[in-house]
């Protein structure tokens, strides 16, 4: 399993690094959020639509040690749902 160090999170080198960057920190984003923080953090623009394919390769972010957490929440004007990702670091503790 490849994992990312203190520098990648501090000058990642692709989008995934970014995404993962960004969200392996605890806290619950909405697309939007995370498209800030990396124009923020990086000064990058990444596309919501991009990002969202990021976090949907799985494969590559358990690769890298970490698994999406997703919640929503339903906006009582739109009844639309709004989505909130994390990452979570993968345990490589064996039971």
């Amino acid at each position: 399993m490849s994992t990312l160090n203190n520098e990648n999170l501090l000058k990642p080198k692709s989008q995934q690094e970014r995404v993962i960057a960004v969200c392996s920190d605890g806290k619950y984003r909405t697309l939007d959020d995370i498209q800030r923080e990396i124009k923020k953090r990086f000064n990058q623009f990444d596309t919501t639509p991009a990002i969202s394919a990021k976090l949907r390769e799985t494969g590559r972010l358990f690769k890298y040690g970490y698994v999406k957490d997703k919640y929503h929440k339903i906006n009582e004007k739109t009844k639309k749902a709004c989505y909130y990702y994390t990452l979570k670091r993968v345990s490589n503790e064996r039971s």
